[in-house]
């Protein structure tokens, strides 16, 4: 008989316990943000703060902000008053080069290219699919970067959850190594029992530090995406209510795409329609005399170049132009197959992790009444430690796979919210 095992395994019982609601109270505290992060309130601590300062520092949202600048300079090249640079030019005629005693003429001539009809309105309407497709391509990019963020966060959350039980585990041994020392100095207990208890209580120590390097590795990875330390104070969110009809519509990668195929037919009609190079209008003006002395004659000379269309200008371009819209075209398919892929694999995750939380939970409550019946036992010489650290050790991995499936639960609403294109 062991008479005060009971009140050892009943503090073990509360320790893991007391550990357990650690837990929990740290998930309810994510799930506490969901209302912040659904509603996408801008600040510091929060979901969108963080993807955010990750945009800031991604070279595609940077790069696509940039080229924004030259979107306004096509918009105003398409909008000036010639379709190109007008030229100037001057020449002198001299029937004696070294000096000015013969014959002399000087011309001076100004040239303007001028727009071709319909050429400008097409010129416009590609500078303005380019704007709505550069301002969509930046969207999408800030989604792409909301993924990684989600995806860093959770990583670190799983880590820390393991960290955390690794933690409580070690806890609960070490108070068990310390009584069962007590019991084999009163030679209540065989030293074998010591040693097995140690032996547990080693290997709970080296699943803390692997459980801490793990954590350490996240929150890397975190700093490489954000380049800070502090983690947002809650990234659980909402599941976003999209309905069938206005989620494919509004998601920024499909938006993006679209964008580009209408890019694309764009720059096609304009390689179809505008065949030839702009006309030239040139404005002359010459001046010349026969003999030094004599007065000048002015004259004034009107010119119009206007080149021709040839399949050798026209054919690169317009194969171009159909090359670059099969490749948007294919693609905007391409990802339409892609999202509901992801969609579908979202929601299979949310429901197999709303079932496996379930499972846990039984699972939970059958190794807590199995840990109650061994201690009895063992309290009664009936059951050997090993037994009980059996159970003891059931209890902790039922009440860590309950955890990491609630857990999983929250990263499958963000992963759905992700793969419907909804930015936090």
């Amino acid at each position: 008989m062991l008479p005060t095992m009971p009140s050892v395994h009943l503090s073990n019982a509360v320790a893991a316990r007391a550990g357990t609601l650690l837990l929990c109270g740290w998930l309810s505290a994510i799930a506490a943000g969901s209302a912040g992060a659904a509603a996408a309130t801008a600040g510091e601590g929060t979901l969108r703060a963080a993807v955010d300062r990750a945009a800031q520092l991604d070279p595609a949202v940077l790069a696509l902000e940039a080229r924004m600048q030259e979107v306004d300079a096509m918009r105003l090249a398409a909008g000036a008053a010639f379709p190109g640079s007008p030229t100037v030019g001057a020449s002198v005629r001299r029937d004696r080069p070294d000096r000015d005693t013969g014959r002399n003429e000087v011309e001076f001539e100004v040239g303007f290219p001028l727009w071709l009809p319909g050429q400008r309105t097409l010129r416009q309407r590609v500078a303005g699919d380019e704007g709505t497709e550069r301002e969509a391509a930046a969207a999408d990019a800030r989604l792409q970067v909301a993924g990684r963020v989600r995806e860093a966060l959770w990583l670190v959350a799983f880590a820390r959850l393991d960290q955390s039980a690794a933690r409580t585990r070690l806890a609960t041994i070490d108070r068990l190594v310390a009584d069962v020392e007590r019991r084999v100095s009163a030679g209540v207990l065989a030293r074998s029992d010591l040693l097995l208890v140690r032996a547990e209580a080693t290997g709970a120590r080296s699943l803390l530090v692997e459980a801490d390097a793990r954590v350490a590795q996240a929150m890397q990875g975190w700093r490489a995406l954000a380049d800070e330390v502090a983690l947002p104070q809650s990234w659980s969110e909402a599941q976003a209510a999209v309905d069938g009809d206005g989620r494919a519509g509004g998601h920024p990668s499909l938006r993006a795409a679209q964008r580009q195929v209408e890019l694309a037919r764009a720059r096609l009609r304009l390689a179809t329609e505008v065949t030839r190079e702009p006309p030239e209008l040139g404005l002359q003006q010459r001046s010349e005399r026969d003999i030094a002395g004599a007065d000048y004659r002015h004259s004034v000379r009107v010119a119009l170049r206007i080149p021709l269309a040839t399949e050798a200008r026209n054919q690169p371009r317009i194969a171009t132009a159909s090359t670059e819209l099969v490749r948007a075209e294919a693609a905007l398919r391409q990802l339409q197959l892609r999202l509901e892929a992801e969609r579908a694999r979202a929601a299979v995750e949310l429901e197999a992790a709303r079932t496996q939380q379930s499972i846990a939970q039984d699972r939970l409550r059958d190794a807590e009444e199995h840990l109650a019946l061994v201690r009895r036992a063992f309290d009664l010489g009936e059951q050997p430690l090993a037994a009980a650290l059996r159970a003891l050790a059931l209890v902790d991995d039922a009440r860590t796979g309950l955890d990491r499936q609630r857990a999983a639960r929250e990263r499958a609403v963000a992963r759905i919210n992700q793969a419907e294109g909804v930015l936090p």
